[in-house]
């Protein structure tokens, strides 16, 4: 039991802290203990949770990493490597929040010189917004054939229509050698957007760590015995995460990415998910943005909350676009070696 007022707290072990997640409305699985004990073991970051007791429970709660490194700094964030982590509060918000805010702002500058929330959160303390990204999710009911009915019929019915026609088979991963096919998958795709792979081991300990607990799985799609694509995905509560995607570009004629997303959705809805979640895209990204309202999707703004003693740079970087190329034009254990040193530093 807590004293009431605001503690600090392991989320990776907290019996409390998973017992608040499992029973919060607004919790997603980026706030779930097993999303953080696996960034930890892979990445090696500390965690706690700022949390707000009444004496008997948490009612309000924020989770950190802590990242320390040589080539970005110092920062708390709230979470790394997840599309969004709103702060979970009561339902009277505004107090909790300030609450929670006003145990932070004395660690800023004197701690660390920036704490990044990825929510958009209402508070006086002077910040940063970051707007860079917006947020897609899909609405899902009983009737899989009903919200196939929302999609954009000239683009995403089509294409979908076609990879049936066309023999598109989709597969769960059922082994860590299966799983693998798509890890190789995902380098080629990384490689080809030029941005680092992630490391081997983080998609490891994706498979042991999540999907092997329950908190997801993984499809191949094939053409025949030809691997075309693959998807990850996480659930939680009532939602479907689409977290990773990768294909073979050079059959994306046969559009496995179609087959696989609607694989995933037909069966979120069959299984009661009422909610599919596309993830974020960067707010200049068109082309992804347009892919994703093609599902029938609701586009939101994602704001991401920044306390920092110094104003974030705005805009990509002169590095950022000699990084891309380079990737590009060099061979596949390029874009895995860059992952491997750089790739936790830029969470």
């Amino acid at each position: 039991m807590m004293k009431k007022g605001v503690h600090i707290i392991d989320p990776c072990t907290s019996d409390l802290w998973l017992r608040f997640v499992s029973d919060h409305p607004q919790a997603s699985i980026f706030h779930h203990p097993v999303w953080m004990r696996m960034l930890r073991d892979t990445y090696d970051y500390k965690f706690f949770a700022v949390c707000q007791s009444d004496g008997e429970n948490i009612v309000a709660g924020i989770p950190f990493a802590d990242i320390r490194s040589m080539l970005t700094g110092k920062r708390w964030v709230s979470l790394p490597f997840s599309d969004f982590c709103r702060p979970l509060l009561p339902p009277d918000e505004t107090d909790a929040t300030e609450e929670l805010v006003e145990y932070l702002r004395p660690h800023l500058g004197r701690d660390v010189p920036k704490i990044e929330i990825r929510w958009d959160i209402k508070t006086t303390t002077q910040h940063y917004a970051d707007a860079s990204f917006v947020h897609h999710t899909l609405a899902l009911h009983g009737d899989a054939d009903a919200v196939f009915k929302t999609f954009d019929k000239s683009k995403v019915q089509r294409d979908v229509r076609k990879a049936e026609r066309d023999g598109i088979v989709v597969k769960r991963c059922s082994s860590l050698d299966d799983f693998l096919h798509f890890y190789r998958l995902q380098v080629t795709t990384r490689k080809r957007h030029g941005v680092p792979a992630q490391p081997l081991k983080f998609f490891k300990a994706v498979w042991e760590q999540i999907l092997q607990s329950g908190f997801g799985f993984a499809t191949l799609a094939y053409k025949d015995d030809r691997l075309l694509g693959g998807a990850v995905f996480f659930h939680f509560g009532k939602t479907m995460y689409y977290k990773y995607g990768a294909s073979d570009f050079s059959l994306k004629a046969l559009h496995p990415n179609h087959a696989l997303l609607w694989d995933a959705i037909r069966n979120a809805s069959t299984d009661g998910y009422t909610t599919f979640d596309f993830g974020r895209s960067e707010i200049e990204n068109e082309g992804l943005r347009r892919f994703k309202n093609g599902w029938g999707t609701t586009e939101s703004a994602l704001h991401y909350t920044v306390f920092s003693t110094d104003a974030p740079k705005a805009g990509p970087s002169r590095m950022k676009g000699v990084m891309e190329a380079v990737i590009r034009n060099s061979p596949d254990f390029v874009c895995v070696l860059s992952g491997n040193v750089l790739y936790k530093h830029f969470a």
